[in-house]
């Protein structure tokens, strides 16, 4: 059977961005721990922090702070929040790969989009800090009030369907077990990034049939991806 390239397949690939697109742990875990040295608890390492991101600020928050005080974590996240807007690209950078990765998909004529539980500012800011403005991705679309986040379908397949394009010609690329459950519950292909915050063996455990070690490694995979 003649087997086809990437792009004559998926005509959307989608992205998350935390672990995937860009390495913003330390950012993340600088801004978290100010927020709570301002309320006296202790703070975490990076390693302690990854281990909260993914699924939402929220989420984040509430297991952030110390177990007897758990109605601390809106302060938290209110801190978080303002002292992240300033600081979310100190360290933070795209990984290796990823800016070439990118722009040869958009050669192809694929379009590209960023779809995360970052919240909305935040994501649109760094996008546009780190590639420009409108340059490379269609939409970017961040946590807010209009959809639930990951791994609620809804805020994948809005983007999906105001790009145009359907399930079948589109694929979601995330390095968590949320991003793996997302793009199933949306009926959509997916490939793990074992370059982010998980691992390979992770993500597979996870359910991802297929996960890639470094960026420029998605322009070689073939059609044998499978829902």
């Amino acid at each position: 059977m003649e087997q086809k390239t990437l792009e004559n397949r998926f005509k959307l690939v989608a992205f998350d961005l935390d672990g995937t697109i860009c390495d913003t742990l330390k950012d993340i875990a600088s801004s978290l721990n100010r927020a709570l040295e301002a309320q006296g608890f202790a703070t975490y390492s990076d390693d302690g922090v990854s281990g909260l991101i993914g699924k939402s600020i929220v989420y984040m928050c509430k297991n952030a702070v110390p177990k007897d005080r758990p109605e601390a974590w809106t302060a938290v996240r209110d801190g978080f929040l303002e002292d992240y807007a300033e600081h979310l690209c100190d360290t933070t950078v795209p990984y290796p790969e990823m800016p070439e990765m990118l722009k040869a998909l958009k050669a192809r004529g694929i379009t590209l989009a960023v779809v995360t539980n970052k919240p909305d500012p935040h994501a649109k800011k760094m996008i546009r800090l780190l590639f420009g403005e409108g340059t490379l991705f269609s939409r970017v679309q961040g946590q807010c009030a209009d959809y639930p986040v990951k791994p609620d379908p809804t805020m994948l397949n809005v983007v999906r369907e105001s790009l145009g394009f359907s399930r079948e010609e589109t694929l979601y690329l995330g390095d968590m077990d949320v991003d793996i459950q997302f793009a199933k519950n949306a009926g959509l292909a997916c490939v793990g990034c074992g370059w982010g915050y998980r691992g390979e063996a992770f993500l597979k455990e996870a359910g991802a049939k297929q996960v890639i070690s470094h960026p420029l490694e998605l322009l070689d995979i073939w059609e044998t991806i499978h829902q």
